[in-house]
């Protein structure tokens, strides 16, 4: 029993400080329109989890997307499945957005 409890308490321990802390409002919205999600990262889609935030526009296309913060451009991608069209954006501390399904790049890109 002590064994048991031992482990259990050593996994939650070890599961709350594995984490990466990153700064609170580190990130902003893209959009620049209130955000909804219509798909959240981790959900279950019928053979996959979803791994990214859908954000939903009311049914409205070609909307300015932001970067979330400041970063470079890292990767631009094109396809005709999955994300389409797509700018991967590397941030200072690490971290790296994709911006998927976009209709089509800024001239500057």
């Amino acid at each position: 029993m002590k064994k048991s409890l031992f482990s259990l308490v050593l996994l939650l321990v070890t599961a709350v400080y594995s984490q990466d802390k990153y700064a609170q409002g580190a990130f902003i919205n893209p959009l620049d329109i209130p955000m909804y999600l219509s798909g959240t990262f981790g959900e279950l889609r019928t053979n996959h989890f979803h791994s990214g935030l859908d954000i939903k526009t009311k049914g409205s296309e070609g909307f300015n997307v932001l970067s979330s913060a400041d970063g470079y451009v890292s990767r631009i991608r094109t396809s005709h499945w999955g994300y389409g069209k797509a700018l991967y954006i590397t941030h200072p501390n690490g971290y790296t957005t994709v911006y998927a399904h976009l209709k089509k790049f800024s001239p500057k890109i």
